[in-house]
């Protein structure tokens, strides 16, 4: 029985022997078959399929290794190699289009168009140590061929730096001009004075870093404490009001000479019709004579004889009738 038993467990090795056997000879008659197919295949390709192929896998190659970058219109990218002894700012930018750039190179996208930024709650002090608020913008672009100096400078995007640094920049100018200058004067004809100053400083801070400083702005009105508010309102309305009366003074003084110059004026004309009508009666008295007057009275005569006469004239002078009676 012992004897059986070894018989069988001898046979079914040898079976399960010659199952592994018939399966490595059937992986490699597959393989070889595979390796056949693949042989007859490339033997039947061009010479001009085998180089696209070829070329098509370095491509597929080219992207597994290399980060595709693209960089839009009014953009301009800033490459920082990583690796090397060329590590740093490159000085070559990426311009606008599809660009491939190594894993071990980070590329900064920048842009080149107008941009505005607004910063809320600004605090600085006036001359008379006042704090005042306000909310503060800036128009500004940026110079392409400094932008690699701006990054060499900070090492951050555009967002970071006008977040953080730009903004300090803004603070400390307005708070040089702000302390040389009124809290009233802010609200007054001096506030596009107050701006145009912060500009200025600014721009010859930022200009040689490639920012184009365009205009700075505030956004609504300055904050200050509601007394402070009050009483330069009540000092405006003041100011409004003596104005006003010296308008009104302005005006009856421009009334009055008005009425004087026309009082004048009729005076001179009414003396000049006098003088001229006093010398036409002059001209006319030296001018008549006895012979001159009978002309008159014959030209006006229309031949009718006197109702009464005293035999000498031909008109009764009522003076000589009353010496008779």
């Amino acid at each position: 029985m012992k004897k059986d038993s070894e018989t069988k467990e001898v046979k079914i090795h040898r079976k399960n022997d010659q199952n592994k056997a018939q399966t490595h000879k059937d992986i490699s008659y597959k393989i070889n078959k595979t390796e056949g197919i693949m042989i007859n295949f490339i033997d039947g390709l061009s010479t001009k399929t085998l180089l696209t192929i070829l070329l098509s896998a370095i491509f597929l190659v080219l992207i597994v290794l290399f980060t595709v970058y693209r960089i839009n219109p009014g953009q301009i990218g800033i490459v920082v190699n990583l690796l090397g002894e060329n590590k740093g700012v490159e000085e070559k930018s990426l311009k606008v289009g599809v660009n491939f750039i190594a894993p071990w190179k980070e590329v900064y996208k920048f842009p080149t168009f107008d941009q505005n930024h607004t910063w809320q709650d600004i605090k600085f002090q006036t001359q008379e140590g006042l704090q005042v608020s306000s909310n503060i913008g800036i128009t500004f672009s940026l110079e392409p061929e400094k932008i690699p100096i701006l990054f060499a400078k900070y090492r951050l995007g555009i967002q970071e730096i006008t977040d953080t640094f730009i903004k300090n920049n803004v603070r400390d100018a307005i708070n040089i001009v702000a302390s040389k200058m009124k809290v009233e004067d802010l609200y007054g004809e001096k506030k596009e004075e107050f701006f145009y100053k912060v500009k200025n400083i600014l721009c010859e801070e930022l200009k040689p870093i490639g920012f184009n400083l365009h205009k700075v702005y505030i956004i609504g009105n300055f904050d200050v404490p509601s007394i402070v508010t009050e009483a330069l309102n009540r000092k405006i309305e003041a100011i409004q009001r003596a104005e006003q009366r010296e308008n009104e003074l302005r005006e009856a003084e421009a009334e009055a000479k008005k009425q004087i110059a026309t009082s004048e004026g009729l005076a001179k004309s009414r003396l000049i019709a006098a003088q001229a009508e006093a010398e036409a009666n002059e001209k006319l008295a030296k001018s008549l004579t006895p012979e001159l007057i009978k002309l008159k009275f014959l030209e006006r005569w229309d031949g009718v004889l006197p109702k009464v006469a005293d035999g000498k004239n031909f008109i009764l002078n009522l003076d000589q009738l009353d010496q008779k009676r």
